[in-house]
């Protein structure tokens, strides 16, 4: 029987069956075949293989996963891994808050390249704008919305976006994703009342003392076909598997300029003679933001890999599509 991964832990999972009936599941042989070497075995989202006990309704056996579409995913900096967050997924909608806490766009940017590793759009939430919001914050949203990406300012508490906000999850599956604080629960409660303590009831049912924040749940809204994965607050976002000088490719702004650098594709964009990214600096056509967000991702990337060992270079992937040579 084919079924939907709601959330797990510790190899037990919630996966609601193509009977409508949600089952408590474990992994024949403790793990899957396709995703060997991850920090966990399934997501939130993932679809799989169910095989029903006859003895117990309520619990089955997982014998396989259906080929992902994509996964969200970070570094598990304990597990030293890779760690499957929400797979199968439409849109990713980065939290966020004004104030109580303050806005972080380099969290932000964070969540930006992680959607783009998994080919998915990023659509960035601002919550709580009933608190007000400055001008830094105000000019760092218009810099996202001219790199393509879509901004919604929201109040959980007044209402405010709402409706555009359910309008753009319609018929979708999300991954909400923020820092803790930002107020994910509390718009999950204004876009259907009671979404929370769905997640809580899920949860529960592991009967092992894990709090709601400690692993993604997949919740279908009222209207059949919209998904969010609700996942714990972060605090951090750790970078890994990205080649340090094809980073470039997951910032829009930087992919346009890299073809036109006098060493073309092999400028670390650094300190090179003919740089067209830190000629863009320069000019005040690239965010200084955004700049120093590369930069210290890229310093995070070439320390975690010795990058400095040529082994170790063939280990990541090349530069993605999104850089194309001028004479291509």
């Amino acid at each position: 029987m084919k079924g939907l991964v709601i959330c797990g832990t510790n190899n037990l999972f919630q996966v609601l069956c193509e009977d409508r009936t949600q089952r408590l599941c474990g992994i024949k042989g403790k793990r899957l075949k396709e995703i060997e070497g991850s920090y966990n075995s399934l997501a939130a989202g993932d679809r799989v293989l169910v095989d029903v006990d006859l003895l117990d309704d309520g619990r089955g056996l997982i014998l396989g996963m259906e080929k992902r579409r994509n996964v969200f995913g970070r570094f598990n900096e304990k597990g030293n891994s890779t760690q499957a967050i929400a797979a199968n997924i439409d849109l990713v909608a980065c939290v966020s808050s004004p104030r109580l806490p303050p806005f972080r766009p380099r969290f932000v940017d964070r969540v930006a390249i992680l959607s783009e590793a998994a080919h998915v759009p990023l659509l960035i939430v601002l919550n709580k704008v009933d608190l007000g919001f400055d001008e830094d914050t105000e000019d760092r949203l218009a810099v996202y919305q001219e790199l393509g990406y879509e901004v919604i300012t929201a109040s959980a508490r007044t209402g405010e976006g709402i409706v555009e906000l359910l309008e753009e999850l319609h018929g979708r599956t999300t991954v909400f994703v923020g820092q803790s604080g930002v107020g994910k629960s509390s718009l999950l409660n204004a876009l259907e009342p009671g979404l929370t303590l769905r997640t809580a009831e899920v949860s529960e049912k592991f009967d092992r003392g894990k709090h709601t924040t400690t692993m993604a749940v997949l919740l279908g809204l009222s209207d059949g076909a919209t998904w969010i994965a609700d996942t714990p607050g972060f605090r951090r976002l750790a970078l890994r598997g990205i080649e340090p000088d094809s980073l470039v490719a997951y910032f829009p702004e930087l992919a346009v300029l890299a073809p036109r650098c006098e060493y073309g594709l092999s400028c670390t964009h650094l300190e090179e003679r003919g740089c067209a990214v830190v000629a863009a600096l320069e000019s005040g056509e690239l965010h200084p933001d955004r700049y120093e967000s590369y930069l210290r991702i890229r310093s995070e990337l070439m320390a975690s890999v010795d990058y400095g060992n040529p082994a170790n270079r063939k280990k990541l992937p090349g530069r993605p599509r999104r850089i194309i040579d001028d004479d291509e």
